[in-house]
């Protein structure tokens, strides 16, 4: 025979078992940091803040003699005022990109085309860079890439040689499509 207590005894142990199958389920955030609170560069580029300077998504696009390299990426001004931003990579000569107050540069245009000469630093590897804004300096480690890939095939300079590629070729398919 059920009585009225043993239903309330169910009841309570059926209501505590589901609480703590939901804290078990739910409560990972409260022991583990959340991956999307880390802020990083989703992209090829690299983010990197200098006073008011945002410099989001740069790289190096170097020829296959690692010579030359063109700036891609975009310089966002938080300021009321104009700004330069000085990039210094490893013993290269510096270059300056001028941004407008409360402004956007994209280096991919034409307009805006930077190239820093004799980089030295082949593609694939990254070049240690100065950022300075208004005598506020930042290290950074910026990547180094080239034609491989299409996407920064226009930005080479000097224009990119199919040579740089043309050796490569994908690997024969397994049995298991690996």
């Amino acid at each position: 025979m059920i009585t009225a207590r043993m239903t309330v005894g169910r009841r309570i142990a059926a209501s505590l078992a589901v609480a703590a199958l939901a804290f078990g389920v739910t409560s990972c955030g409260a022991i583990n940091q959340q991956a999307t609170d880390i802020d990083y560069a989703a992209s090829d580029g690299i983010n990197v803040n200098v006073a008011d300077a945002e410099v989001r998504n740069l790289m190096f696009v170097t020829n296959t003699e690692a010579t030359d390299a063109r700036l891609i990426g975009t310089v966002v001004n938080d300021g009321k005022s104009d700004l330069n931003l000085e990039i210094k990579a490893g013993n290269a000569s510096s270059v300056t990109v001028k941004v407008a107050a409360e402004g956007t540069t994209k280096l991919e245009d034409d307009k805006n085309k930077t190239v820093i000469s004799d980089l030295g630093i082949m593609a694939g590897k990254h070049a240690d860079t100065k950022f300075t804004v208004s005598g506020t300096t930042v290290d950074f480690s910026v990547p180094v890439v080239d034609g491989t890939l299409a996407e920064y095939r226009d930005f080479v300079p000097g224009g990119y040689k199919a040579a740089t590629t043309e050796h490569l070729v994908p690997s024969p398919k397994t049995e298991s499509g690996h």
